[in-house]
C-alpha cells in the first residue's frame, strides 16, 4: 500500500488503518508514523500493553482489587509493576488463572475474595476471546457469588455469531482475520441489540448498553472529536439481582 506524504493518522480513509488505530486505542497504546527512512509505523503500549487501571484510578488504594489474568501474562505484569513502583501494592491481589480450565471461585478464594461483598467486575478485552460456555460460567459465578447490587462491565464484539456460514460487515471480517493471524481468534460475540436479552436470561438487571456511536458522542469531544472508534465494539453494564 502506498502511504501518502500528507497522511494524518487522526483522519484516515483506509478501513484497515482505521481498525489498527481503533485497536491500539482500546489497548491504551500509541501509534506513531515515522518518515526518517521510508515509512514506518510504531505501536507502543504502557506496561507492555497490559491494563493499568488498578494503579491509575484514584480512590482504589482503599479498596481491595483482584487482578485476574493468565499465568504467563500475570508474571510479566508483576515484573513490570515491581520495576515501576519498587514493590507490589498491598491493595492488589494477583490471581493466576486460565479461565478456560481453572476454577474462578477457587483461585479468588485463595486471594481473599469475599463472596458476600458488593463487587465491581470489569472484564476488558476478554469475553470475545473465550468460549461461550466459559463466558456463561463466569457470569453464573458472578451472579451466585457476589452481594446484591454487585455490577459487571465488559466490552464485547457485535459481529453476530462466529458460526460458519454467517456473513459480517467488512470491519468485522477484518478484525476476525487480524485476531486469527495473531493466534487469538474471536470465539464469543453477541448480535446487535441482543445483549439485554442475553444478560437478563442470566439473572442480571438494570442492563445498559453503549454502542460505538454512544461512547463517541459521550466521550470524544474537542480535539478528539474526529478520532476513529471501532464500530464493532460495544460495552455492557449490568447489576446482580
Amino acid at each position: 500500500m502506498e502511504i501518502a506524504g500528507n497522511l494524518d493518522i487522526e483522519d484516515l480513509d483506509s478501513l484497515g488503518l482505521q481498525l489498527v488505530t481503533a485497536l491500539v486505542d482500546q489497548l491504551n497504546g500509541e501509534l506513531e508514523l515515522k518518515r526518517n527512512n521510508g515509512t514506518e509505523f510504531t505501536i507502543s503500549f504502557t506496561v507492555a500493553g497490559y491494563d493499568t487501571r488498578a494503579y491509575r484510578t484514584e480512590g482504589l488504594k482503599n479498596i481491595k482489587v483482584f487482578e485476574v489474568d493468565h499465568p504467563d501474562t500475570q508474571r510479566v505484569k508483576i515484573e513490570k509493576v515491581s520495576e515501576i513502583f519498587g514493590s507490589l501494592p498491598g491493595y492488589v491481589a494477583y490471581v493466576y488463572l486460565d479461565l478456560e480450565f481453572d476454577k474462578l471461585g477457587q483461585r479468588l478464594a485463595e486471594g481473599g475474595y469475599n463472596r458476600t461483598g458488593r463487587i465491581l467486575f470489569v472484564m476488558g478485552g476478554l469475553v470475545m476471546y473465550l468460549r461461550p460456555e466459559t463466558v456463561d460460567k463466569i457470569l453464573s459465578f458472578i451472579a451466585q457469588n457476589s452481594g446484591k447490587g454487585s455490577t459487571v462491565i465488559f466490552d464485547y464484539g457485535t459481529l453476530g455469531s462466529v458460526n460458519a456460514g454467517e456473513t459480517a460487515p467488512d470491519a468485522g471480517k477484518n478484525i476476525r482475520n487480524f485476531t486469527k493471524k495473531r493466534g487469538e481468534p474471536l470465539k464469543f460475540l453477541i448480535r446487535d441489540g441482543e445483549v439485554e436479552t442475553f444478560l437478563s436470561e442470566r439473572v442480571f438487571s438494570r442492563i445498559l448498553n453503549m454502542a460505538s456511536e454512544d461512547y463517541k458522542k459521550a466521550y470524544f469531544h474537542g480535539k478528539n472529536e474526529s478520532r476513529v472508534v471501532s464500530s464493532v465494539i460495544s460495552f455492557a453494564y449490568a447489576v446482580v439481582r
